[in-house]
C-alpha cells in the first residue's frame, strides 16, 4: 500500500511539500552481497539489507541494499538518473552531480546523515528517500532538498547508532 501525504508528509509538518510513504518491509539484516528484489518502492525505502555504505558522494552506483542499511540509521538517501526524463549530456550531468554534491557537502560538514549516489531506473530525475518516505523532483531545487534533509534526517534510528 502507498500513502500519498501532502502538506506536511503526514508526520512532518515542517516539510511543505508531498512525499509518498510506504509500508515499512522490515529490518531484516542480509548476509554481504545478497540481493534483495521485492522493495515496495523505487528507490527502496525500508526493507531487507546489506552493509553499510559511508555517508556523503558517491560517484559509482551502490547496491540497493546498502543504500536501506543507510536510511535505517536515520540517515537521507539522495539519488540522481541523469537518464531519467529527457536525458542530460555528459556536461549536464555533471552539473547535476556537482551541485547534489555541494548539497551534501555542506551537510556533513553540519555531521548530517546524507549521501548521494547516481542510481539508475528512476523515473524522475532525483529522488530524495528517508525511512518508508520517498520524495522525487524532475529538477535540482538546492532549498527542497535542504528542507528534506531536515525534516527527515535522524527521525527514523531504531538501532540508535
Amino acid at each position: 500500500m502507498i500513502l500519498l501525504l501532502r502538506s506536511g508528509g503526514g508526520s512532518r509538518p515542517d516539510y511543505p511539500y508531498p512525499v509518498q510513504t510506504f509500508n515499512d518491509q522490515g529490518r531484516e539484516h542480509l548476509p554481504p552481497g545478497q540481493t534483495y528484489d521485492f522493495y515496495n518502492s523505487n528507490p527502496p525505502t525500508s526493507g531487507p539489507h546489506g552493509p553499510a555504505v559511508d555517508w556523503g558522494v558517491h560517484d559509482q552506483p551502490v547496491a540497493r541494499e546498502a543504500l536501506v542499511h543507510s536510511m535505517e540509521h536515520g540517515g537521507v538517501v539522495i539519488v540522481y538518473d541523469c537518464a531519467a526524463g529527457a536525458p542530460l549530456d555528459d556536461a549536464q550531468c555533471q552539473a547535476l552531480s556537482d551541485q547534489l554534491a555541494a548539497v551534501v557537502n555542506s551537510n556533513l560538514s553540519n555531521r548530517k546523515l546524507v549521501l548521494v549516489v547516481p542510481y539508475a531506473g528512476l523515473e524522475h530525475r532525483i529522488a530524495l528517500t528517508a525511512w518508508r518516505t520517498l520524495d522525487t523532483l524532475d529538477e535540482l531545487d538546492a532549498a527542497r532538498i535542504q528542507a528534506f534533509i531536515d525534516a527527515y534526517e535522524r527521525l527514523f534510528n531504531p538501532e540508535g547508532l
